[in-house]
């Protein structure tokens, strides 16, 4: 490994809820440029609206090494996180599960686990943690419940996944072991689905017209893609922060719940940052963003950051609810790997932001915005703990 000791490093700093002012300059300045990655690899950072939006859908970047192809090698699971016609197979057999039709019946059970959430909020004390009561839990309520894990086994199914996203455990003996035995249940379950299916992704996978085009482990590797992505919505969290920071924001969405969209918009464009870092290699020389890139060279794209280009969003750096974006922020990603569960997520967001406005009319923060604490040991990092009052 090549370290390039005058290149920047990146991350600037750790996240603390605010973008870093120096990281917001260059998505004009700088947009393209060399930067050392965490790891120590020299890659180029693209921070720009339509940069990212090639990186990440354009099949001269890819998440293969150089001169790998789109097909496992040895025979492996095809998986999500694959390039090429592996990936467009499991990704062609998994949104066949994702209609919006399916995720829209999910939406009155979601607002059940968000109500019932609440409920349990508000017969605790004061101040409560948000995070704790509402933010963590119900990602993974809502994951049990699509994907149809029986409510006798969810304590056991919990336990599995409970480092599934995090930094500290990854690559631990532990954490191989929890996946081992996650990914044995995962296809007991496909076996009982084909018995006694239910309204369920699971089900709708074993029991689909496709479903002969992926084998039990290649499902498998598919309900872990799920996992891994629906875990953390910390978007709630986030949001409730930006909300509390601009008041006038958060009087107009009080006085007019009909913002409530927009608003939600606004918060996934606004407050989403992730410590994942996606890193692709250049398959072929080309230039981008008028810069000259090699074959072999690493790319990492930051949606983030190109959701905060004034070339695309007018004062982007401005929280604005009822903001009329002309083209889709990128925190669901774009291209081929644009998330499957975008709907079900941001249902969750739009529908716990809500619930807490109208149910908690005196909901605010139970220490300066400024304190509270944020988390660096989880992959989609997020708010530690959020205490709150009413």
């Amino acid at each position: 490994m090549t370290v390039v000791s005058e290149l920047r490093n990146y991350p600037f700093e750790p996240f603390t809820g605010d973008l870093p002012a120096e990281l917001l300059d260059m998505v004009v300045s700088d947009p393209v440029s060399r930067v050392r990655l965490p790891d120590g690899r020299p890659a180029w950072l693209v921070l720009g609206y339509q940069d990212c939006c090639t990186v990440l859908a354009d099949p001269r970047f890819s998440r293969l090494p150089l001169g790998a192809t789109g097909t496992p090698d040895g025979g492996g699971p095809r998986e999500l996180n694959m390039d090429g016609p592996a990936h467009a197979v499991v990704r062609r057999v998994a949104s066949r599960a994702f209609t919006a039709r399916r995720i829209d019946t999910f939406r009155p059970r979601v607002r059940r686990l968000v109500d019932g959430l609440i409920d349990d909020l508000l017969a605790g004390p004061r101040p409560a943690d948000l995070v704790a009561a509402l933010v963590a839990p119900l990602p993974v309520y809502v994951v049990c419940d699509v994907l149809g894990v029986p409510v006798a086994d969810r304590p056991r199914f919990y336990g599995w996944i409970e480092g599934l996203n995090s930094v500290t455990a990854y690559g631990s003996a532990d954490a191989a072991t929890a996946q081992a035995e996650l990914r044995e249940y995962l296809a007991g379950q496909l076996d009982r689905k084909r018995v006694s299916p239910g309204d369920d992704l699971l089900s709708a996978w074993v029991l689909g017209r496709d479903a002969h085009e992926l084998v039990d482990a290649e499902l498998v590797e598919l309900a872990m893609g799920v996992l891994l992505g629906g875990l953390e919505i910390n978007s709630t969290s986030a949001g409730l922060r930006a909300l509390f920071q601009h008041p006038e924001q958060l009087a107009k969405l009080r006085a007019d719940p009909g913002k409530l969209s927009s608003a939600t918009d606004e918060i996934l464009r606004y407050t989403s940052v992730s410590s994942m870092f996606r890193v692709q290699v250049v398959r072929e020389d080309l230039t981008l963003g008028g810069v000259a890139m090699r074959a072999g060279d690493c790319v990492m794209a930051i949606p983030w950051a190109g959701n905060r280009d004034p070339r695309v969003f007018p004062d982007p750096n401005v929280f604005d609810i009822d903001r009329v974006p002309t083209v889709p922020h990128l925190t669901f990603g774009f291209g081929p790997h644009f998330c499957l569960g975008t709907a079900l997520g941001r249902m969750q967001v739009e529908l716990s932001v809500g619930e807490l406005l109208r149910r908690l009319p005196g909901l605010a923060p139970a220490l300066p915005v400024e304190e509270i604490p944020w988390r660096h040991d989880r992959m989609n990092g997020g708010i530690a703990s959020f205490p709150v009052t009413w």
